[in-house]
Formats: C-alpha cells, structure tokens, sequence
C-alpha cells in the first residue's frame, strides 16, 4: 500500500486526471435524464451506485488534498466536500426539468460513502508517505 502511495504523489497528475473523471461520470450519471439512461438491471442497485460514486470521489479527492499538504489536511473538510457534492447534486436533479427529483435516501447513499471514505483517509494520512518534491 504505502508503495501506490509513493506513486501517487509521485505522479500526481493521475490524482488529479482521477478526480476529474470521477466528477464528470458523476455529474453525467446523476443529472442527465432518466430517459437517457436506458433501463438496465444495474439501476436497481441505485443506492449502491451512490455510495461507490461519492466513496470514490471522497477518496480520490481525500487523497489529493493529503499530497499536496498533509500535516494540515483536515479530514473534516474532506467530509463535507464529499456530502456536499452529493446533497447539491440532489437539489439540482429536483431544479432541472429532466424528470429527475431529489431522493433523501441517494444524499444519505451519498454521505455514507463519503463517510466511508473519509475513514479509510484517517486510517491511511498517518503512513501517507511525505512528498519530497519528487
């Protein structure tokens, strides 16, 4: 683990290239019409698909924040970043005239990957390894 750890903040364009994607699957997956989503057994795991989005983002952007300044990243901001994300995704789905609404139980799939996430960046930030300007 600490080895993919090095490599990440070795290369961190690929941090960044992560959450870039990561960010536009989410907002393509999550604000595009129902309709367009075509009707696939994959959908009746929506809340599963919630909790991996958001625990993928929270993580991806968890470990951007600790690379670039890990003595004072604060896990508490990754927290609310990754949640707030997901309950604004939620308002706009219930703004937008795509026939999507908001559901409470996708902002709590939402936050519970977040949260998950954030969990695993407490348990990793204290073996991350330090950035030595690689």
């Amino acid at each position: 683990m600490n080895k993919l750890l090095s490599f990440l903040i070795r290369n961190k364009k690929i941090i960044y290239t992560l959450l870039v994607l990561i960010t536009i699957a989410i907002l393509i997956l999550t604000l595009l019409p129902a309709n367009n989503l075509g009707s696939n057994r994959l959908f009746q795991y929506d809340k599963i698909g919630h909790f991996m989005m958001f625990f993928s983002w929270t993580f991806v952007f968890g470990l951007l924040h600790i690379s670039r300044k890990r003595e004072e990243s604060n896990l508490i901001f990754i927290f609310f970043a990754g949640s707030l994300f997901g309950i604004g995704i939620e308002i706009m789905q219930g703004l937008m005239p795509f026939g999507r609404s908001i559901d409470l139980y996708d902002a709590i799939a939402d936050i519970l990957g977040t949260l998950t996430a954030t969990f695993l960046l407490f348990l990793i930030k204290p073996i991350y390894p330090p950035d030595k300007g690689l």
